[in-house]
């Protein structure tokens, strides 16, 4: 290993061998730590998933409870409405006496 790079700065010019030697680094560094990499991908991506099913499941146990609270709901709505229209219930006013 050595020698090869020893004949790298005898044979090129300084800046060269120097801008060859630190692109092999670099990919070194990034042949090294692609798999741990893509292990961490496949984790974090199950552990997505993990989550998205347990708020899945969450949501259908709510499902059935919140059902009798659908008219409370309803209720708020129109009362929202009516106050943004002035209390008249829902009917915007016509702006006549």
């Amino acid at each position: 290993m050595e020698w090869y790079i020893e004949q790298i700065f005898k044979e090129l010019p300084f800046g060269v061998a120097i801008a060859m030697i630190v692109f092999l680094a670099i990919l070194l560094i990034i042949w090294l730590l692609l798999p741990l990499w893509v292990l961490f991908i496949q984790w974090n991506t199950a552990k997505i998933k993990d989550e998205i099913r347990n708020l899945a499941e969450l949501i259908e146990k709510k499902g059935p409870e919140e059902k009798g609270k659908t008219p409370s709901v309803q209720r708020v709505d129109e009362e929202a409405g009516r106050a943004a229209h002035g209390g008249t219930g829902g009917v915007p006013p016509t702006g006549r006496l």
